[in-house]
């Protein structure tokens, strides 16, 4: 989500402004702990807006933490401007009930999205993954797609949208697309066939089950294609 990363440091700024309405004559060291903890609560905030996340688990993820930046940088303005009663429990009980509704979407139908490995991974890394892509696919379907050609692997993953995987079989290349439909399956290939000599391919919209099976359902497909 486009901005994303500006929303903590929105909340940041609004948690300093009793600054302006009173006099600072309250404690500096306590102020400085509690502007030194929202500082970093802000930056790990805007680091999560970058993650491959789902949008709404996502947005509720660095809502949650923004909010947590916000009680820390009103703690802190307090604290400079002392002798003011601060409303200590609302904002971070906010807080965690948007990180409760960001565990609730990241485990139902919009979990996290696994990281890629780096570059174009091969057997041994699509083995290692091989669990945490069949439990994501129980909880969210994963678009397969399996080619067979002599294909650059640099070229084929500046195709792949972020968040998608690829691994690198023998002579075949394993496409997860993650978060996709199976148009937009379609339109990958469309986009490939346009740029490199194809061979034989498969499609599938994986919904739970053995990767090992549906990987050898995707080469047999492939290979009746070709």
């Amino acid at each position: 989500m486009r901005g994303l990363f500006l929303l903590p440091w929105l909340f940041f700024l609004l948690g300093l402004l009793p600054l302006t309405l009173f006099a600072p004559e309250g404690e500096v060291g306590e102020g400085l702990g509690f502007l030194t903890a929202a500082l970093l609560l802000a930056g790990t905030a805007s680091l999560f807006s970058r993650f491959p996340l789902a949008p709404r688990v996502q947005f509720a993820l660095v809502l949650a933490l923004a909010l947590w930046t916000l009680d820390l940088a009103l703690r802190a303005a307090f604290a400079f401007v002392g002798g003011v009663a601060f409303p200590a429990y609302l904002v971070p009980i906010l807080g965690s009930l948007a990180l409760f509704a960001a565990f609730l979407l990241g485990t139902g139908q919009e979990a996290p999205l696994l990281p890629p490995p780096q570059g174009m991974g091969g057997p041994e890394e699509l083995k290692r993954m091989a669990g945490a892509l069949e439990g994501l696919a129980l909880r969210r379907p994963l678009v397969l797609v399996y080619l067979e050609a002599p294909l650059n692997p640099e070229r084929l993953l500046s195709e792949l949208r972020r968040g998608d995987l690829a691994f690198r079989l023998g002579e075949g290349f394993l496409l997860v697309l993650q978060g996709s439909r199976p148009e937009d399956a379609a339109g990958l290939l469309k986009r490939l066939k346009e740029r490199f000599p194809l061979g034989a391919y498969a499609v599938e919209r994986w919904q739970g089950g053995s990767l090992e099976a549906v990987l050898a359902r995707l080469k047999a497909e492939a290979i009746l294609t070709g």
